[in-house]
């Protein structure tokens, strides 16, 4: 197997030009930046934004970019949905700032009714209100610990789970994520996360699978943590800031067995697949389990507010107290807002239309694996990811050209979702978008992937 991505050379954006009032939006924020964002060398931005609609962002000077980014499956309805708008409007204006936990009001229940009627499995009975993803996951593994006892929580490398010190020593997007913070490892045991593209050569999808379970069972339960310590297993169905990894169906349903053998909560991580993203309401139903925990965060909001939930089962959730929650948890207008997303999802069909416009997707970008540059394309609905390599055998890994591809992309009016460090470009756009404007915004994809690899190869 190959190394992982190693940190590029700085590459400086293009510049964003040299009048207009972009430019000098851009001419104030270099001189906070240093300060309170972040370094020009690492930054993925050349446009200021002034303004968002359905699949569209607009600069400072009017110029529209087609957003594949849906800020990271947060505005699954698209930018500024104006019935989730309206909604959410009319619930500040009824209820203002209420504290659930002290003073429960109508749309909380309403909103734990409509989770529970999309729920991806029926043993989920429970729900429990949080502010972000981040809280939402601490939340279900604080329930995990508590109720079974245990100290410690399965999870596998590459995972994204949050930044905060908790959720950052659970999950392991990455070694520089977790750089100064090594100490607060804590009751996280990680492991490999089978991941189809780099497995190793003459290894099919099912024997990667098998040989992760082999792992876990014969290396990790009998040297790393005996299996009655262990208090859940955490893992993202489809693994998106890593770079959409999606594990073999018999990875996922071994570990679900493994959960039922040594009493294991399952915890299935949705905060970016949920809510229609991959072609299903939830990334788990493609693998036929049924998950202890669900996290849920990001989309729920409608693009407009935050708010995340945990549903649970009844041992998890139902049978103790818990110390868990925030003070703008559960915000009486968030509910709405979620309540309102949650109608819209199932009235216009999203999930279906996000399988149907990924289909559509995948199997052109398919014809992408003919350029030398490109190792992988893969994705499940409207979360698809195009992986650049330097060379196809032994894969290596090219951030350089995936960032010049990106920046080639938003010269051009196509805002891909890339990380700094990267070396694959993510589409994610809203499940809204119309399919003209998707194939355009491939086009300019394909076109950049065109120009940049060329120049590579010359």
């Amino acid at each position: 197997m190959s190394e992982g991505p190693s940190k590029p050379e700085p590459l400086s954006a293009p510049a964003v030009g040299s009048s207009g009032s972009s430019a000098a939006y851009w001419a104030r924020y270099k001189v906070v930046a240093p300060k309170y964002f972040w370094a020009e060398e690492t930054r993925s931005a050349t446009i200021v934004v002034a303004g968002a609609e359905g699949s569209t962002l607009r600069d400072a000077d009017g110029k529209t970019y087609i957003d594949l980014t849906s800020q990271w499956s947060t505005n699954n309805l698209g930018n500024v949905h104006p019935e989730v708008l309206r909604a959410t409007i009319d619930a500040l204006e009824q209820y203002g700032f209420l504290i659930y936990f002290l003073h429960p009001h109508l749309p909380m229940i309403e909103l734990a009714e409509k989770l529970l009627e999309i729920r991806p499995s029926p043993n989920l009975s429970r729900v429990f209100l949080e502010l972000s993803g981040t809280g939402a996951v601490e939340a279900a593994v604080k329930h995990a610990v508590e109720t079974s006892r245990r100290p410690l929580v399965l999870s596998f490398l590459g995972q994204y789970h949050g930044l905060s010190i908790g959720t950052g020593a659970i999950g392991s997007l990455s070694s520089e994520e977790r750089r100064h913070w090594e100490p607060y490892h804590g009751g996280a045991v990680h492991a490999p996360y089978p991941f189809p593209y780099r497995r190793p050569p003459g290894m099919s999808e099912v024997e990667l699978g098998e040989s992760m379970l082999g792992y876990l069972e014969d290396q990790l339960l009998r040297y790393e943590a005996a299996p009655d310590r262990i208090a859940a297993a955490i893992l993202e169905p489809v693994a998106c800031e890593a770079g959409i990894w999606i594990p073999p169906a018999n990875f996922v349903r071994g570990l679900r067995k493994l959960c039922d053998a040594h009493g294991w909560y399952f915890i299935a991580d949705e905060v970016e697949t949920g809510l229609g993203r991959t072609g299903s309401m939830w990334a788990i139903d493609h693998f036929g389990v049924a998950p202890d925990m669900v996290t849920i965060g990001k989309a729920i909001g409608g693009g407009l507010m935050p708010i995340a939930a945990v549903l649970g089962d009844e041992r998890a959730m139902g049978e103790e107290g818990v110390a868990a929650g925030t003070t703008f948890g559960g915000h009486p207008a968030a509910c709405v807002a979620a309540s309102t997303t949650i109608d819209i999802l199932r009235r216009d069909r999203l999930a279906e239309r996000s399988a149907r416009l990924g289909t559509l997707a995948l199997r052109r970008m398919e014809e992408w694996r003919k350029f030398d540059g490109v190792g992988d394309v893969r994705g499940l609905g409207l979360c698809l990811g195009v992986e650049l390599v330097k060379e196809k055998d032994p894969q290596q890994p090219d951030p350089t050209t995936t960032r010049s591809v990106f920046f080639d992309c938003v010269a051009h009016g196509t805002l891909p979702l890339y990380n700094y460090g990267d070396n694959v470009i993510r589409i994610q756009p809203p499940l809204t978008i119309d399919e003209p404007m998707l194939d355009q915004a491939l086009d300019t994809l394909e076109s950049s992937l065109r120009h940049q690899l060329s120049r590579t190869a010359g």
